[in-house]
């Protein structure tokens, strides 16, 4: 934990320097009681990059792939991530993952499945639905851009691409919500609002340029 309040800080200043960082909403975010963030998967970066400026300590769930590299490996450690396998059910991810809601705690996702590089936002796993709806706790979209550009697969280092960052509205799950057709529609308000995020960027960059 104390690592964690060295390494956030010193991480921030670093991509604000380096990548000209530009974050917005952070205003949006509840200061206490159980969340769970849900960010678009772009890069191996976007966990650290969005926990580096989130005002609340984060438990990633990771696939568990990104635990084999020594030093995703330590910095995913630190930063309190846990492994989840995404080729089946896993019960053990699920158990630590209602626990972390449950203590009050903030729960960080990429429900995509996995970095989307190529046709981003288009479908997600039910998986932060279901916690949602399960828990009964708000979920907040977050939206990450630049990533793939400043370190894309198979890169040795990253690049000093613009990044940004913004923090949507909170969706709150629908009292007594539950099934397949609830997921699907919790799933849906997060894609609006990843999709209206990137839009206000895209139109905020042609009046500035």
């Amino acid at each position: 934990m104390l690592l964690y309040h060295i390494l956030q800080p010193v991480v921030r200043c670093l991509i604000r320097i380096y990548h000209r960082a530009r974050v917005e909403g952070l205003g949006r975010v509840p200061a206490e009681g159980p969340l769970i963030l849900v960010g678009n998967h772009l890069s191996l970066l976007d966990p650290f990059y969005i926990g580096a400026f989130f005002p609340r300590k984060i438990r990633f769930m990771a696939k568990k792939e990104s635990f084999r590299h020594p030093v995703a490996r330590w910095f995913l450690h630190h930063f309190r991530a846990f492994p989840v396998d995404r080729g089946k059910a896993d019960l053990t991810s699920l158990k630590t993952a209602i626990g972390v809601l449950r203590s009050g705690e903030v729960l960080g996702m990429f429900p995509e499945g996995g970095r989307r590089e190529n046709a981003p936002m288009r479908e997600l796993k039910q998986g932060a639905a279901y916690l949602a709806l399960k828990t009964g706790t708000p979920i907040l979209p977050v939206y990450i851009e630049g990533t793939d550009r400043s370190l894309p697969r198979n890169a040795v280092w990253i690049r000093p691409c613009r990044i940004r960052i913004v923090v949507g509205e909170c969706i709150m799950p629908k009292a007594g919500g539950t099934g397949r057709r609830s997921e699907e529609q919790i799933s849906e308000e997060i894609l609006r609002a990843w999709r209206r995020m990137a839009g206000e960027g895209r139109e905020d960059s042609l009046r500035h340029g």
